[in-house]
């Protein structure tokens, strides 16, 4: 498996408690929010797979069954999934515990780590829809009401290019940035040749 290098710049944001979330101003397009309460691991990195292939996510393929069980049974983690036209087009995972990126750079430096929107993303149907700054609220809403308070994320200069421009739109504001050289490997595609292979790994 070919292993190449890139310098790769990770952009942590945050939205304070108490600051306002900004709706997008396009019409929230047709969809059912649901959240995935009985987790699978086959369901999960299902959607780990459709949305992330294409910027590289590989970070949980190596993943045993088992460590699936294990990290979806974790207290305070949650997954929702945005239904559209009756085929999952979107998701996002919330960590009310601090998440996986607990002990990243600054997550907690003011002591109120809040709530990590872990994982967020569309699948490639779904693009130029609309959902993604509609779905980036739900996430919000859902994470205020875990953690009443801060809400924060990361993304990297190798996400998909909408990614911090929405993150940016809603209100989330930058509070810390670091690169490196990251090892990309090529992510799982869903099938062979269904995309590019950019360069992020989460």
């Amino acid at each position: 498996m070919p292993v190449t290098h890139a310098l790769v710049r990770t952009i942590w944001l945050e939205l304070p408690a108490g600051a306002p979330l900004r709706p997008p101003a396009r019409p929230r397009p047709d969809y059912e929010l649901r959240q995935v309460a009985a987790a699978s691991p086959e369901f999960c990195r299902f959607l780990y797979t459709a949305v992330g292939y294409r910027w590289n996510w590989t970070r949980r393929l190596p993943w045993s069954y088992a460590a699936w069980e294990t990290y979806l049974q974790r207290p305070g983690l949650e997954t929702w999934a945005a239904w559209v036209g009756g085929a999952p087009g979107g998701y996002f995972e919330l960590a009310a515990d601090g998440g996986p990126e607990q002990d990243a750079p600054g997550a907690a430096a003011d002591g109120l780590a809040g709530v990590e929107i872990a994982q967020f993303g569309l699948l490639p149907r779904c693009y130029g829809s609309g959902l993604g700054g509609h779905l980036l609220c739900d996430a919000v809403g859902r994470a205020r009401e875990l953690g009443g308070g801060r809400v924060w994320l990361h993304t990297c200069t190798a996400d998909h290019p909408h990614a911090l421009p929405n993150y940016r739109a809603r209100g989330f504001r930058p509070f810390r940035a670091a690169q490196e050289y990251e090892e990309l490997r090529p992510a799982g595609e869903p099938w062979p040749g269904a995309g590019p292979v950019r360069g992020a790994v989460r």
